[in-house]
């Protein structure tokens, strides 16, 4: 099971944030954040209420479920967003509260972590700002291991009995999800796919649809969307490249199926991207 706990970095940094942090939340949130406020204060709201963000505490963040987000006067922040690569990990994510928060020290992310994570992502200056080039692979193995470490105590608060109900449905139809996870980029068609599986295309359809609370055809493009992402946060390929390396021949249907998804165009999305 390792294979499924991989994540995606998107975007990360250290931000300075004023009373222009606050916004309500839009499609561009559709991702996990993790947060280190180190001074001042702020507020997310989320579907179940408000949660003030106060330094010396590491905050696991759904975006998914993210409303609003304040800063009357300034707030200090290391920051990442991410997205797990397999929908298994996704689901458990999507079971936990919409925010978790521990002290640095027990979560691990003291300053050690907080440097490492400086050192990754170049300050925002208003432009384009990639992940250092000469980020040394410990580097990088680190901060996936504290996101990693983060979230096994996140799932440690899962409902066991809701996860013995889960696994024998998803393992049902566990080799038709990694076929989908390999082969997304040409998108192949609910026959093919349900044939992994001996189910009847809409059969398929229906259980996968039920458990997941998304089509086959959803979790596929959402699988291309944040290669998409990640491409735009992570390289300086031109949008039209990265429309090709995600099955998109047509560029300009590429902008269009972004901008519905995330509520911005792919060139907005990597300057808006690289703020907390």
């Amino acid at each position: 099971m390792l294979d499924n706990y991989k994540l995606i970095v998107l975007a990360g940094g250290f931000a300075r944030c004023d009373h222009t942090w606050t916004k309500a939340s839009t499609g561009i949130e559709q991702c996990y954040k993790l947060y280190v406020p180190t001074s001042g204060s702020a507020c997310i709201g989320t579907d179940i209420g408000n949660v003030p963000l106060i330094p010396d505490q590491v905050y696991f963040i759904s975006g998914f479920r993210l409303k609003t987000q304040s800063c009357a006067n300034r707030m200090d922040i290391h920051w990442l967003h991410f997205m797990p690569e397999s929908l298994y990990l996704r689901y458990l994510l999507d079971q936990t509260p919409p925010v978790q928060h521990w002290p640095c020290k027990e979560a691990g992310w003291g300053p050690d972590g907080c440097e490492e994570l400086a050192h990754m992502f170049p300050p925002y200056n208003g432009r384009m700002q990639p992940p250092r080039e000469d980020t040394q692979p410990a580097t990088a193995c680190r901060i996936q291991g504290l996101l990693l470490v983060t979230i096994a105590r996140l799932l440690r608060t899962l409902d066991t009995t809701a996860l013995d109900a889960f696994h024998p449905r998803y393992y049902l139809l566990k080799p038709a999800v990694d076929y989908m996870q390999s082969h997304y980029l040409r998108n192949p068609s609910l026959r093919d796919i349900a044939a992994r599986v001996n189910l009847a295309p809409n059969y398929f359809h229906r259980q996968f649809t039920a458990l997941f609370n998304m089509s086959p055809f959803n979790y596929m493009m959402n699988q291309r969307l944040n290669k998409a992402r990640h491409l735009l946060s992570s390289t300086s390929l031109s949008v039209k490249e990265i429309a090709e390396a995600v099955g998109y021949e047509n560029p300009l249907y590429f902008s269009r199926v972004f901008s519905a998804e995330f509520d911005v165009s792919p060139s907005r999305y990597r300057i808006s991207h690289f703020e907390a």
